[in-house]
């Protein structure tokens, strides 16, 4: 029998039945829910807990349930009663995969007994199929002794599990005082419509209220800070954005920030005053209006209020992997949740972490104890990025790896421009408009179909039915190959020998068979490359149609400044590709890793750029 226990926030709890919250919450001495007293608990931990009490001697019981709890701060409790009892006897986690269509939750099979196990059986079923796991398998079972008394658990088994606990012993952990003084999420101004602008010109910013016509407006430059997301948060990339936040704060001299008062705002700020005054009473009103005072136009949280306008680390809120750039300039401000920022401890060169962050063993951990998301995703707040181990290395090895971080974030970034560079000249030329048959010479047209259509349609247009529909069937039949050789590649490339255009996958033809002449070829041959660098597309279909499109005027300046930049491109990514194995070798030495545990590293890195 399995059992499905109501998911319910304490917030929403205590929305609709603020008694039964306050129950749950209270201490009756041996009545009392464990499960509810750490953090803002969910209804299915009580409900776990109390399963547990109703058990008879031998009894048995099975939830599914999110999986959360093992990892999360209000977990704590439930983990504590389970460890003492060791009650949890089995464990299939879904991972990302959707069991429930009404809801996105992330759940587990979980299975307790009233009797203690000497170990818990953890399986993974990321595509949602259980039936198969065999659980004589020793390399399931994980020993109590594993399981930390305080602190998250790490639902993972064998070779992994191994070098996890390992690199754990061996190494510091992120949040630790000798590396880090904080790692903390970004601004909440409870109004963000307001507060974040897109920059149009000089003392000219775009504002986008919800629900209400976009419009420009004037406002001082020196108010206005860069602000940055979750999709400016990219790897080794210096910051870029358009967005800014009008920011009414000021850093005293001794170092603390306060709000600008009024008197100073219209002084200093005119313009940036009058915006904020025509919205005085939407910002009054924030929170059930708990703004409705003397100083209405504060930011909603004053948290990490200090740390923005100094040196930092960035990562995104939402990421397929670890993805860690730095603001070197010491100017961009982080935008709510959606982005955290991590501060070195005085004498650590934050490239040093910048490196170690961006590596593969990082990335490596960071999958296996981060909240997973739909689409490949992972969670990095930072009760998934503190615990990621980093090498207590000497300041000779530090300074190696540095010097490497700051190289690939220059290099990183230059890519990024020398991408944008090639797009604007890429925008302004002509574009060929090929049929698929350029693309699979071999398809056959429709006219050759029409041909083959069956006997039975005499009708000249229920014969051309019956060939377009043969021909986008057929159409679709070679992109669906095409996306599954893409699928399982680690490298695509491009090649034009002897008049003939190849895409290849893990050297293998993915498309051939595309005979052009020099010309037109080498700047086929381009384009390719800058599709397959740039990655605008998602889908094998939308590649198709942008391979079909190649410029068509190749002796135009901007075609031979679109070749120029993407052959700087092409040059650029090759060095990027040898250094960061270059730093990857290293952090493998510093990590002390065996050969075993590198293949098992390099086998699970997301860690990959276009070639």
């Amino acid at each position: 029998m399995l059992g499905n226990p109501p998911y319910v926030k304490l917030q929403n709890l205590r929305a609709v039945d603020p008694d039964v919250a306050a129950w749950i919450q209270a201490e009756r001495g041996d009545d009392t829910y464990l499960s509810a007293q750490t953090g803002n608990f969910d209804l299915y931990l009580p409900f776990i807990e109390k399963g547990l009490r109703l058990l008879a001697p031998g009894g048995r019981m099975a939830y599914i349930a999110p999986s959360l709890w093992t990892v999360n701060q209000y977990g704590e409790g439930l983990r504590r009663l389970v460890r003492r009892g060791r009650h949890l006897e089995r464990w299939i986690d879904f991972k990302a995969h959707q069991i429930f269509s009404e809801a996105i939750t992330y759940t587990a099979l979980q299975f307790f007994t009233r009797e203690a196990q000497d170990a818990v059986r953890i399986a993974v079923a990321p595509n949602g199929e259980a039936a198969d796991v065999d659980w004589a398998d020793p390399d399931l079972a994980v020993s109590y002794d594993h399981l930390a008394e305080d602190g998250e658990w790490l639902m993972a088994t064998g070779a992994e599990r191994a070098l996890i606990d390992r690199l754990s012993a061996a190494c510091i952990r992120l949040e630790d005082r000798r590396l880090t003084t904080a790692i903390y999420q970004g601004l909440i101004t409870s109004f963000d419509s307001i507060y974040h602008l897109d920059r149009v010109g000089n003392g000219r910013y775009a504002c986008r209220p919800k629900g209400r016509a976009a419009f420009t407006v004037e406002i001082e430059d020196a108010i206005m800070r860069p602000l940055v997301s979750g999709g400016e948060a990219k790897r080794y990339e210096e910051p870029q954005t358009n967005t800014y936040l009008l920011f009414p704060y000021a850093r005293e001299a001794g170092g603390a920030v306060r709000l600008i008062s009024q008197a100073e705002m219209e002084r200093r700020f005119p313009k940036a005053w009058a915006y904020l005054h025509t919205w005085e009473r939407d910002l009054r009103a924030r929170e059930k209006g708990a703004f409705d005072d003397a100083t209405w136009w504060r930011f909603g949280r004053n948290q990490s209020i200090d740390k923005q306008d100094i040196a930092k680390l960035i990562v995104a809120q939402t990421v397929p992997g670890m993805r860690v750039c730095a603001d070197t300039q010491s100017n961009k401000y982080l935008n709510n949740v959606r982005v955290n920022g991590i501060l070195a401890a005085e004498g650590v060169d934050q490239a040093y972490l910048l490196g170690a962050l961006n590596g593969a063993v990082v990335d490596f951990v960071f999958q296996r104890i981060g909240r997973p998301k739909i689409g490949g995703y992972f969670e990095a707040n930072k009760q998934f990025i503190a615990p990621l181990p980093i090498p207590d290395a000497p300041p000779p090895d530090r300074e190696v790896v540095a010097k490497a971080a700051r190289d690939l974030q220059t290099r990183w970034t230059h890519r990024r421009e020398l991408l944008k560079a090639a797009e604007e000249r890429l925008e302004v030329l002509s574009r060929a408009q090929h049929s698929p048959h350029w693309l699979w010479p071999d398809l056959p047209t429709a006219a050759q179909l029409e041909e083959r259509a069956p006997k039975g349609l005499r009708l000249a247009g229920e014969r051309h039915d019956w060939a377009n529909a043969q021909l986008e069937g057929e159409i679709e039949n070679r992109l669906e190959a095409l996306q599954a050789r893409m699928d399982g590649a680690t490298e695509l490339e491009v090649t034009f020998q002897d008049g003939e255009l190849f895409l290849l996958a893990d050297g293998a033809p993915a498309l051939n068979r595309i005979y052009l002449d020099d010309g037109p070829g080498q700047m086929a041959l381009t384009y390719w490359r800058w599709l397959l660098l740039s990655q605008t597309w998602k889908t094998s279909k939308a590649f198709s149609t942008e391979l079909r499109r190649p410029p068509s005027e190749p002796d135009t300046p901007a075609a031979k400044q679109f070749v120029a930049r993407v052959a700087d491109l092409t040059a650029e990514v090759e060095t990027i590709k040898a250094r960061e194995i270059a730093m990857n070798e290293k952090l493998y030495v510093l990590y002390d890793l065996s050969e075993d545990e590198k293949l098992l590293v390099k086998k699970h890195s997301s860690h990959r750029i276009a070639p």
